[in-house]
């Protein structure tokens, strides 16, 4: 795999992404990339019905951006590295406690935050974990809006 840095192997401080035995079924194991939106919310709780349905293994990922490398106006280069750790710290406590909930209904949860742009990394998770069905909301825009903004669903 080619990181969004461009170096071989998964972003640097982060582990690739094991894959235990898979599970019977038509979808053993489905990736859930969340950004904790109303959305994403609702994309894990359809996942959490489907994966119990077929007893497969959830995965659910957070990518995070990668922190700025310039160090202009009031957001030094260390002060803008802190704030990304901040955010990335949060990120995976809020992962483990959806996934924590999940586990205490039954379900097979691990999971994963990454850096890098949420596109790449959430086709590299797939491919790395050898993922059957990725579960993701939308935010349902449309038209001229969805030009403008854009979407990585």
């Amino acid at each position: 795999m080619t990181s969004a840095s461009g170096h071989a192997g998964p972003p640097h401080g982060e582990e690739a992404v094991t894959t235990p035995a898979p599970a019977p079924g038509p979808f053993r194991r489905l990736l859930v990339p969340v950004d904790f939106s109303p959305p994403s919310e609702a994309a894990w709780a359809v996942a959490r019905r489907l994966a119990g349905a077929v007893r497969a293994e959830v995965l659910l990922l957070h990518v995070t951006v990668e922190a700025p490398l310039y160090a202009e106006g009031p957001f030094t280069g260390a002060r803008a590295r802190d704030f990304y750790a901040a955010a990335r710290a949060w990120a995976e406590k809020t992962l483990e406690q959806w996934a924590a909930a999940a586990r205490a209904e039954g379900h097979a949860v691990r999971t994963l935050v990454r850096t890098g742009a949420p596109h790449r990394e959430i086709l590299a998770v797939a491919g790395e974990a050898g993922i059957d069905l990725i579960v993701i909301g939308t935010h349902g825009r449309g038209g001229l809006e969805r030009a403008l903004i854009g979407s990585v669903a």
